[in-house]
């Protein structure tokens, strides 16, 4: 199963590590543009959490360890497509595209499932997935979290 991750889930850190090594154990397989990519990078730089170098690097190894992630879109026509917030609508086409089965986001408001259920999708957010798989796989889950919370904690310069 193909879920798109939209760029949301992927700033945090926290749970972009969960959700990837969910991926990384066969749960489901990620999708990215180089749109949502892009956005990652100018949330980085907007937020100011870390620096424009360190979401670089966690950009690429993002990418290197899923290379079959990245879609590309060019040539594809969105003007078909409508959401309440239309610099979404790549996230969108991007899941038809993908023939994926869902929109993994904190902004569900930004993709109701009443419109993009017309395409065979839905958007849930990272903890109602989570809990999906916790519900299957209970193990797997808790597996994830240990080794996010075994990994060494990164301390900001923004916090002294």
């Amino acid at each position: 199963m193909m879920y798109v991750l939209d760029t949301c889930v992927l700033f945090p850190t926290v749970v972009r590590n969960i959700l990837l090594k969910l991926a990384l154990s066969g749960e489901f397989k990620p999708v990215w543009s180089k749109n949502i990519m892009e956005e990652w990078m100018w949330s980085s730089k907007k937020n100011g959490l870390i620096s424009t170098e360190s979401a670089r690097v966690e950009i690429i190894q993002t990418r290197l360890r899923f290379p079959n992630a990245m879609w590309n879109l060019e040539g594809t026509n969105t003007e078909e497509y409508w959401l309440p917030d239309i610099d979404d609508i790549h996230v969108l086409a991007l899941a038809i595209k993908s023939k994926s089965k869902g929109i993994i986001t904190f902004n569900k408001k930004d993709f109701p499932n009443t419109i993009i259920g017309k395409y065979d999708l839905f958007s849930v957010t990272p903890d109602q997935f989570i809990l999906g798989i916790f519900k299957e796989n209970s193990n797997l889950v808790f597996q994830s979290w240990q080794r996010q919370l075994a990994e060494p904690l990164l301390l900001l310069p923004s916090l002294f």
